[in-house]
């Protein structure tokens, strides 16, 4: 008794509908995982506001250091405020952690000590988001890459 042989159309159709499953599954896999804990973007979105609350302290407490630190606030605060509209779109139900206050810094101890700090929490944002950039989703990609960058360019100008 011979086994007769799939017809072409066959084939193709089981063809199609693995393709299909296979696509479903993955979809269904990456949804699945994203949804679980705390989104990527949160700890970048932390530091920008950190950043941000130790610059305005420190411009406050130094005078001289104002001219200096103001751009880093207020470019930190615009990077925070990017990444929160992000989480907030990818991820409604992390809404409430993306929304809670930060607690203002303790004045540093001196302007010296000021910038030092700053310049190391933008090189360490930097390095972060540099290495982020390149294991994100693509279209946060390029978010986090120009807030990596900036992070760089805003270290330069405080030495």
């Amino acid at each position: 008794m011979s086994i007769p042989s799939p017809s072409r159309r066959s084939v193709l159709r089981a063809t199609a509908g693995l393709a299909l499953t296979g696509s479903a599954l993955t979809v269904a896999a990456a949804c699945g995982n994203g949804d679980e804990g705390p989104d990527e973007l949160e700890a970048p979105l932390a530091a920008a506001r950190a950043d941000a609350a130790l610059a305005t302290v420190a411009g406050q407490v130094f005078p001289d250091l104002a001219a200096r630190v103001s751009p880093v606030a207020q470019t930190r605060r615009a990077h925070a405020d990017a990444l929160a509209a992000e989480v907030r779109r990818a991820r409604p139900d992390r809404t409430d952690a993306v929304d809670a206050r930060v607690a203002d810094p303790p004045p540093p101890a001196s302007s010296a000590a000021a910038a030092a700090a700053l310049r190391s929490s933008l090189g360490a944002a930097r390095d972060a988001g540099s290495e982020l950039a390149v294991r994100t989703a693509r279209y946060r990609s390029g978010l986090v890459a120009s807030v990596a960058a900036s992070c760089g360019g805003l270290a330069e100008v405080l030495t």
